[in-house]
């Protein structure tokens, strides 16, 4: 059976996390990013909220990184601020799963 590798196909990628400790305390986060093509460099989109702690819950819209391949598939760093909530805000960061989903 022959393999036919797609390139420029459209993929998305599943994070999952907690934020930094602020006012206290942590939320949890998960999602999946857009769906984009395979290109060299390419980003995605993560969008979401927090889990509901301490009374409230906080959005998040960012921009990854570029990809950076890793084992035969690749990764997106990411980094951003939470909107502000509650008197304060928390950060999240982390990397992308490797594989596409």
């Amino acid at each position: 059976m022959e393999v036919i590798i797609m390139q420029n196909r459209l993929h998305s990628h599943r994070f999952v996390g907690r934020t930094t400790l602020n006012d206290g305390h942590i939320h949890e986060y998960s999602g999946t990013t857009s769906a984009n093509p395979d290109t060299p460099g390419h980003i995605h989109y993560m969008v979401g909220q927090t889990t509901f702690e301490d009374g409230h819950i906080h959005r998040y819209s960012l921009r990854t990184g570029p990809s950076i391949p890793v084992n035969g598939g690749h990764t997106h760093y990411y980094y951003a601020a939470t909107s502000f909530e509650d008197g304060h805000i928390h950060y999240l960061y982390g990397y992308t799963n490797i594989y596409d989903q």
